[in-house]
């Protein structure tokens, strides 16, 4: 499936409707959206509304009706995206007997930022990190409620599975592949008052064999041609339905409703659930992330993604993490006086990411009061604002704003408006077209004016102008005796002409899920592997709890591809 271009759930189910069940789109969230299609959509209501009525998100295995076919293989992958894929290229490697399908249409399009330690492009570079101080920042961010032997999975294989992806696109496309290691992100102590640990793990993989129309290599369209040159095929429009068990409760394969009815495929060794997660299923967001729900306004998540590939797991018997996990930037920009969360529907106000919300600039609520340290990480300030009127914030600046953004040095994917969005232009250069234009950001040539734009009025715009004023203060100072941000981080106010834009959380994904052991197994209530059944990417569990570690740099991709891989190679036998 190609990207879903910023649609509604309004134009994706009147038309398009061609999102991957994986959900590649879902983790892109250092590759905006063109700011056209982040601007215009933004002006409308929009969002995947998906069985938004009802509290019971889980309910019963469907009935099945006649089946109009069965196919028979070893191994059965459900889903193409970023997981399922490197599943299936993987087995088509190892000969393996196989079948790999997925709800959508097409092909989906994938992200770029692969996480990975101990691959030899960073021991070429010199670059490593202790294994322990990693693990125990994945943890801290977790809260200690993840599993540690899942992410030792991840330490022990990921450098070897980035090596293999650029090994195959040389051996299948005739080039030799480039990977750079972001050795620009690094540093402690670069992202807010909290003192993270930002190791240089990830990767960015180009083969020049394979370019897809942006020229760029799109992992997911690139091994799908990986497949197909080993004589594979993907299998599309296969709508999962339930998984098939034994009597002894083994999961033997599954039910898929497709455009030439009920399809049985049977699998001898095993399935693995590569389906994404579930942002696009509402009852089941406002169940398991409520906090999210309270502060996002913008989807930039595959519409798709419904949690199709959890329920059936579940419905088998498999337990599922305890703390839900969501992925929240913030960066859903939104017009003035327009709520975070969901509204009957279960759509959100907008769709897309304007990346300029993740810089640190002084952040106010409506009542015209600063919330937190603007520093810190992605989510921060969407959470933060969850305590605030209408979970949404408004950031502010002024004509210095280039100039401040190279001071700042933001790390991760927010480095994208220093390093091209605002580098050698002026905020209207930048932005005119896409958000001033639009409504979508504000400009005045007084902040009295500024306030009134932004919708501030009497004793919230008295506040507004009175915060400003203390923040500027602050700057003069070089101490943020408030909320303790960074002194360098800090930024005046005071130079005309004045901008500022309300934002809320842009969600990307859903990042808790049915729960795994070591070996992508997954485990039932009573701890043990469900025989015959993996999961891996967004579906899995046991990695995340809580919140994305947003400073180790591209690791939910790299937990996709390396898990994808690691299942397939032990399903086949590949792995003891």
């Amino acid at each position: 499936m190609n990207e879903s271009k910023g649609m509604s759930r309004r134009n994706f189910l009147a038309g398009a409707g061609a999102a991957s069940a994986l959900g590649a789109l879902a983790l892109a969230g250092c590759a905006p959206k063109t700011v056209d299609e982040t601007a215009d959509k933004a002006v409308a209501a929009g969002g995947a509304a998906q069985n938004a009525a009802g509290s019971d998100w889980l309910g019963e295995a469907p009935e099945i009706g006649d089946i109009a076919e069965t196919k028979e293989t070893d191994i059965l992958v459900v889903g193409a995206g970023m997981s399922g894929i490197m599943a299936g290229a993987t087995l088509a490697e190892l000969g393996a007997k196989y079948i790999i399908v997925d709800k959508a249409p097409d092909a989906a399009a994938a992200h770029f930022d692969i996480g990975a330690i101990h691959s030899r492009y960073q021991i070429e570079q010199g670059i490593d990190f202790s294994e322990g101080r990693w693990l125990n920042e994945w943890a801290r961010y977790a809260s200690f409620k993840n599993d540690q032997s899942v992410a030792r999975t991840w330490v022990e294989n990921s450098g070897a599975t980035v090596e293999w992806i650029a090994d195959t696109y040389e051996k299948h496309f005739g080039e030799a592949s480039e990977v750079v290691v972001d050795v620009e992100n690094g540093g402690d102590g670069q992202a807010g008052g909290t003192l993270y640990f930002i190791p240089p793990e990830c990767h960015h993989i180009s083969n020049p064999g394979f370019v897809d129309d942006r020229g760029r290599t799109d992992h997911v369209k690139a091994m799908t041609q990986v497949i197909v040159n080993d004589g594979g095929e993907v299998l599309y429009n296969y709508d999962l339905q339930k998984l098939v068990q034994g009597d002894d409760g083994a999961v033997a394969g599954a039910i898929f409703s497709t455009p030439d009815g009920n399809i049985q495929i049977n699998a001898a060794k095993g399935v693995i659930l590569a389906t994404g997660g579930y942002p696009a299923n509402p009852d089941m967001l406002k169940a398991r992330d409520p906090e999210a729900v309270r502060c996002v306004t913008s989807l930039n998540y595959n519409q798709n993604n419904t949690g199709a590939g959890i329920k059936a797991a579940l419905w088998a018997g498999a337990d599922m993490d305890a703390v839900g996990a969501t992925m929240v930037f913030d960066r859903g920009v939104v017009a003035p006086g327009v709520d975070a969360g969901m509204d009957e529907t279960g759509a959100w106000a907008t769709n897309g990411q304007f990346n300029l919300g993740s810089q640190p600039f002084l952040k106010v609520d409506r009542n015209g009061e600063r919330i937190a340290n603007e520093s810190a990480n992605y989510d921060a300030i969407p959470f933060a604002s969850a305590q605030h009127p209408g979970g949404v914030w408004c950031q502010v600046f002024d004509v210095n704003a280039p100039d401040d953004v190279q001071r700042f040095q933001t790390q991760g994917c927010s480095a994208m408006t220093w390093k091209m969005q605002l580098k050698d232009k002026t905020v209207d250069e930048a932005y005119d077209e896409k958000y001033l234009s639009k409504g979508l950001m504000m400009k005045a040539d007084t902040l009295d004016e500024l306030a009134d734009k932004l919708g501030f009025t009497g004793d919230a715009k008295t506040t507004f102008l009175a915060t400003v004023d203390a923040y500027n203060a602050l700057y003069d100072a070089g101490e943020d005796t408030q909320f303790g941000k960074e002194a360098y981080r800090l930024s005046a106010i005071r130079e005309a002409p004045f901008y500022g834009a309300w934002f809320g959380g842009s969600l990307l994904t859903t990042l808790d899920g049915v729960r795994i052991n070591k070996h992508t197994q997954v485990l039932g209530k009573d701890g043990r592997p469900i025989k015959g059944l993996h999961a891996v990417g967004t579906t899995s569990g046991s990695y995340y709890a809580g919140n994305y570690p947003v400073y180790l740099v591209g690791n939910c991709l790299g937990r996709q591809v390396t898990f994808g891989r690691y299942a397939a190679r032990f399903l086949a036998g590949d792995i003891a």
